[in-house]
């Protein structure tokens, strides 16, 4: 799924119902064409995310909030204490069906696994329930393999893991959203506040909003969400990332209760 389709699933699950025109509304503003909106709505109504309570009225589906859940689960689960051990999932796709094969891999990337052996991948979180439902998509059936384990020879260290996952790599991008939070986003968004402070509609503090949640998703999708004991000492993940959320927190709640794109927030508010 595109990222913006992932970004109007969202904004479709907070609000609960959403007319075409609102969204267009938005991303038009965003420089989005109106036709774009409606390709990305009608890709989300058949892979069933969504679907038509009216004409042009959206609402999101028990599949489509499903995938809420699913997308947001790896943020929240680095909150949890490590006990040591590791999700290892084991496949084998032959290259007639490499399609699904690297659909599968893509899904399980996404959610923070790494590859240690061909068909061999581990997490040190437990991510079942997502495997199996990307398993049941991509149609693996007896080929899939999960277990759960604890290495007895040749443990993952901090600095293997650092290796495995590219940390380095990743830190510098942390280091690049900070400065760029710091020094451009924050400073905008300042201004913003004080000159809409009397305005109700809330459409520039919308679009801050997505621009600002394009960043979070981006690192979601990079980061593994280590736990501790596997992250550099100075990792500057775990701060950035909570500022970033906190900052996002911080634009919803400056959106006006009376605002038509209040509806567009609920979700993080309720968090």
């Amino acid at each position: 799924m595109l990222s913006m389709e992932k970004q109007i699933l969202y904004l479709i699950a907070s609000a609960q119902t959403v007319e075409a025109k609102e969204l267009i509304a938005i991303y038009e503003t965003r420089g989005v064409s109106a036709q774009v909106i409606r390709n990305s709505l009608a890709r989300l109504k058949k892979a069933g995310y969504i679907e038509a309570a009216a004409r042009s009225l959206y609402a999101i589906t028990p599949l489509g909030s499903e995938f809420i859940r699913y997308i947001n689960s790896k943020a929240g689960i680095a909150e949890q204490q490590w006990d040591g051990s590791w999700q290892v999932v084991m496949f084998e796709v032959p290259e007639t069906e490499r399609s699904k094969r690297d659909g599968f891999r893509s899904g399980l990337l996404q959610l923070g696994f790494v590859s240690i052996y061909k068909g061999v991948y581990i997490s040190p979180w437990e991510y079942t329930g997502q495997v199996v439902a990307l398993g049941e998509q991509y149609e693996l059936g007896e080929r899939l393999m999960i277990s759960s384990s604890r290495f007895t020879v040749n443990e993952i260290s901090a600095a293997k893991a650092a290796d495995l996952w590219s940390l380095a790599e990743l830190q510098e991008l942390y280091n690049e959203k900070q400065q760029w939070l710091t020094a451009s986003f924050q400073p905008h968004l300042a201004s913003l506040l004080t000159s809409e402070r009397h305005d109700d509609n809330g459409l520039a503090l919308i679009i801050k909003f997505l621009e600002l949640g394009d960043v979070i998703a981006e690192l979601s999708l990079r980061d593994p969400m280590l736990p501790a004991q596997l992250l550099p000492h100075d990792w500057p993940g775990t701060a950035c990332y909570a500022e970033l959320q906190r900052t996002l927190r911080a634009i919803a709640l400056a959106i006006p209760a009376n605002s038509p794109y209040r509806k567009f927030v609920t979700r993080i508010l309720k968090v």
